[in-house]
């Protein structure tokens, strides 16, 4: 039961890093890139981006895994 849980929580986690790095905040084409305004804007929206995918991808996973590990317990307590 741990090594499922693990695996589908790293598959999860690669899911979720995978999505997000597809939906990076950009700067679009018709935006100056040397404005420091902009910039500023810019890595703002990138860095909420990164912790809320950041949260996104751990969050569940790491409950995910503590729900494998207390059912594997409570299993081998039944076993005994």
């Amino acid at each position: 039961m741990r090594i499922a849980t693990t695996l589908i929580a790293l598959c999860w986690i690669a899911a979720v890093i995978s999505f997000g790095w597809s939906d990076l905040p950009q700067l679009p084409l018709d935006v100056s890139a040397t404005d420091p305004a902009t910039l500023d804007a810019l890595n703002a929206a990138r860095i909420k981006h990164a912790v809320t995918f950041a949260a996104l991808a751990i969050l569940p996973a790491a409950l995910l895994v503590w729900a494998g590990r207390r059912l594997t317990a409570k299993a081998k307590t039944f076993r005994n």
